[in-house]
């Protein structure tokens, strides 16, 4: 079975009511709709987890004033036959900052309350990883 590796974001700001995270509104293949989700993406052959990490923001969101600060989570998936291994990064960013959609991945997104986000959010996994932004 192949391996793909991959990283994902929580990522977050601290704004006077509280912490506000970004979710991103993208295409779910196996539903054939839109979920709310967070930022994931696949590390690349001779990239670090950091590296892919500070790539996937960019792409994605277009977002490039973070404070990556610690590892928080991982798991594991097996989706078409490939085992995805996930590891979770809580991502500080600046929510003044512009963010430039990846149109082709991303429809949407949000900056919003973690108690919201956990609401919008599907899947268990990311829920997981999103319950460790304290």
């Amino acid at each position: 079975m192949r391996v793909r590796r991959e990283v994902q974001a929580v990522i977050f700001d601290e704004v006077d009511s509280g912490k506000h995270v970004l979710i991103l509104k993208k295409k779910d293949f196996s539903a054939k709709h839109y979920r709310w989700r967070l930022l994931k993406g696949g590390v690349n052959e001779g990239e670090t987890e950091l590296e892919a990490l500070q790539r996937e923001i960019y792409e994605e969101a277009g977002l490039k004033n973070l404070k990556i600060l610690d590892r928080i989570n991982s798991y594991q998936f097996i989706f078409r036959n490939v085992r995805h291994v996930v590891s979770s990064y809580l991502v500080e960013a600046d929510r003044k900052e512009p963010i430039k959609l990846q149109k082709s991945e991303v429809d949407d997104c949000l900056w919003t309350s973690k108690e919201n986000a956990l609401k919008l959010l599907h899947w268990d996994n990311e829920k997981d990883a999103l319950r460790q932004l304290k």
